[in-house]
């Protein structure tokens, strides 16, 4: 199985999970039909995204030649013949093209897929076993998204929403991690992750949480202040009322911040039918190849 990787540097491995090369035009269009894996993408989207407005007049034509290059890469990467790729994997629908997952493997689905089943963990209640699947998630990710791809307008739109999707699953992931306790293995990284982005204001809420849960109320305290002084001065706004909440609430040592809400087993009882679904998915998309490849 072919394995392509967009979660860092764009990657394409072979069936030995051997990197295979691609010209950057090529790898450009494979890239955009990547994130959108079994959905039609259009000659039309292909030629904006690879000249934007202004095409030449053999565009449609160099589409199709890139096409085929790909497509004969693929051929070679999987020991078939570019016909069979054509028919079961880089498929011509009308005026469009698809990317069929059905012989590719690729790490953007797999992370979709546990950022959601995990995140939907969290929801009910279940954070041991969301903070598992949203750390499976976040670790697939070796960089920014196709680092290594000259984006155009549509490209690095999607680019963006996968920067936010990983943005919102780390904080599904630290907030069901506050849950079960772990406010001491939490302060290294949101400490970092604030300085990342110093505008975040549930980075910064995360942080005085678990600093205040380590005992370290002066350290939280300073976090709101320098928070506060940078919405300011860059802004000209005040901290969200649900920060100011936090800092009154740990200024008199409101009792409920020291609370962990982890799962008692009584109330899981009627979820095992939803945790056997999960650990069917995730049983599903441990596939030892995406693992162990790059």
């Amino acid at each position: 199985m072919v394995q392509i990787h967009v979660l860092g540097p764009m990657t394409v491995f072979d069936y030995e999970s051997e990197p295979v090369v691609l010209a950057p035009k090529p790898r450009r269009l494979l890239a955009l039909l990547a994130v959108n894996a079994d959905r039609a993408v259009s000659v039309n989207t292909l030629v904006q995204e690879l000249w934007g407005s202004n095409p030449p007049r053999t565009a449609t034509a160099t589409i199709q030649t890139y096409i085929g290059q790909v497509r004969r890469t693929i051929a070679e990467a999987l020991r078939k013949s570019a016909a069979e790729v054509a028919d079961e994997i880089l498929i011509t629908e009308g005026s469009s093209y698809v990317l069929s997952t059905s012989r590719v493997a690729l790490d953007i689905t797999e992370y979709e897929l546990l950022s959601e089943v995990g995140s939907a963990a969290v929801q009910r209640g279940e954070f041991v076993r969301g903070s598992e699947l949203l750390h499976q998630a976040v670790a697939l990710w070796r960089g920014p998204a196709l680092v290594n791809v000259e984006a155009g307008e549509l490209l690095g739109a999607r680019i963006v929403h996968l920067d936010e999707s990983l943005l919102c699953t780390q904080e599904h992931r630290i907030y069901a991690d506050l849950q079960r306790g772990a406010h001491h293995r939490l302060v290294p990284e949101l400490t970092e992750l604030t300085a990342r982005h110093p505008l975040h204001e549930n980075f910064h809420r995360h942080l005085m949480l678990a600093l205040y849960r380590c005992g370290r109320r002066a350290e939280s305290l300073a976090v709101m202040r320098r928070l506060r002084a940078r919405l300011v001065e860059e802004l000209g706004l005040e901290p969200s009322p649900f920060l100011v909440q936090m800092e009154q609430d740990i200024l008199r040592g409101e009792p409920s911040l020291d609370r962990t809400r982890p799962r008692p087993a009584d109330q899981c009882a009627g979820r095992q039918q939803d945790r056997g679904a999960v650990r069917s998915v995730v049983h599903n998309l441990s596939r030892p190849t995406m693992q162990s490849a790059g």
